[in-house]
């Protein structure tokens, strides 16, 4: 059994998968993401969702993302697709997944939830509000500090 399917709540994820197409929009994210979890998280950015689909495929449960983040509006409204192939890939059924859109239709947040996300939030993505929803989710402590320290 992976060791990372026996790690209490208050660990950080480790290993973020960043699904984003507007280069400034994940210079953004990446930035709260490193704020939040430390220097040394690895995220991993898909800038289409060909790059992430084929991400998803070929994750096992040994090196899958601890957390995926995926931009609802991808060129062709894409996102849904991502969210969808993430909820069923065996290796990333239960990874917390949040969604990030600028979009402000009740239906697009409503069938992100339908299709399994554990959040939707709005962009630009801020260190409040991620930190808020990894709270909410237990993906995250109360009470964690912006720094943290890892043992690799």
């Amino acid at each position: 059994m992976d060791s990372r399917d026996n790690r209490s709540s208050s660990e950080l994820p480790e290993r973020v998968l960043l699904v984003e197409d507007n280069p400034e929009h994940s210079f953004i994210a990446v930035r709260v993401l490193r704020q939040l979890l430390g220097e040394g998280s690895e995220i991993i950015i898909a800038e289409s969702a060909d790059e992430a689909l084929d991400l998803i495929h070929r994750f096992t449960e040994h090196d899958r993302p601890d957390l995926i983040l995926i931009d609802l509006r991808l060129p062709d409204s894409r996102g849904f697709d991502v969210l969808a192939a993430a909820r069923a890939q065996e290796a990333c059924a239960q990874v917390p997944t949040l969604v990030i859109t600028s979009s402000l239709y009740d239906q697009d947040v409503a069938q992100s939830y339908q299709l399994g996300a554990s959040a939707v939030l709005n962009k630009p993505l801020s260190r409040s509000s991620l930190r808020e929803e990894l709270v909410r989710i237990g993906s995250l402590a109360p009470n964690t500090s912006r720094v943290r320290t890892t043992s690799h």
